[in-house]
């Protein structure tokens, strides 16, 4: 076969998408480097008290050049270590910035060099529509970036994700999420973050077309608490004086009264 004939066939390929086929994967050669990889590691202890670590994994969305990036809380929950694997396959060390339990958000952050992030851009929950198409991006066990597609399928959903823990307001979809996908990002067709992948709604554990995600808005109103230095400051140094009023009581109990 000749090299012309090579051509004619692949531009017949590509002729062969749809618009909505050629905008999908538009979108996710877009925003795909956004998304990373989570890698937990938590301490237990085996029945002779011997350190037994245990790994987990999820998904998490760049936020900023800073190195903030988004997940779902029950992702690190618990976590004694935290390490992101990037797009390009580059490890980094990552802390935990903050968390939102009851809307199961988190914050991480890497040390990365700012060209080497690429941050998504949040769009707005407020105007979405049942129906409308939906993009599944996640970085699951730091195989690689992967993408499911679906159409929302309710909105204002209350979900139980765990013991009394109950989620309001969020998104219900039919794009495939499986547990590694927890975390990731849930994007339209303009490549815009709507919502970050929570949970999934399975007897077994896979995806049956039912998945939640917490929607942009509730991300955007909270995630500058969870960033900000200020609230952890202020609540340290609130404590600082409630230790020094109580110590001030103390001394005065214990001090010898006159005659």
């Amino acid at each position: 076969m000749g090299i012309s004939a090579i051509i004619a066939g692949m531009i017949g390929e590509a002729a062969a998408l749809t618009r909505s086929e050629q905008n999908t994967i538009r979108v996710f050669h877009q925003v795909s480097a956004g998304v990373v990889n989570i890698t937990t590691t938590s301490i237990g202890r085996d029945f002779f008290f011997n350190p037994l670590p245990a790994e987990g994994s999820g998904s998490g969305v760049i936020v900023d050049k800073a190195g903030h990036i988004v997940t779902s809380y029950h992702v690190v929950n618990g976590s004694s270590l935290l390490e992101v694997t990037l797009a390009d396959g580059s490890r980094w060390e990552a802390t935990l910035v903050g968390s939102s339990p009851s809307s199961d958000l988190a914050v991480i952050k890497i040390e990365a060099p700012p060209e080497q992030l690429q941050s998504l851009r949040l769009g707005s929950s407020k105007n979405l529509r049942v129906g409308q198409k939906v993009l599944a991006l996640g970085n699951p066990f730091g195989l690689g970036q992967t993408l499911t597609t679906g159409t929302i399928s309710s909105l204002g959903r209350d979900v139980r994700i765990s013991g009394d823990v109950i989620i309001h307001n969020v998104i219900q979809a039919d794009a495939a999420i499986n547990p590694g996908n927890s975390g990731g990002p849930l994007i339209n067709s303009d490549g815009e973050v709507i919502g970050i992948n929570t949970a999934i709604f399975s007897p077994t554990g896979s995806s049956v077309g039912i998945s939640f995600a917490i929607p942009a808005d509730t991300v955007r109103r909270i995630l500058p608490g969870m960033v900000s230095i200020w609230p952890k400051f202020v609540s340290w140094a609130l404590a600082v004086i409630l230790v020094g009023v109580f110590l001030w009581w103390f001394w005065r109990k214990i001090q010898p009264r006159g005659l």
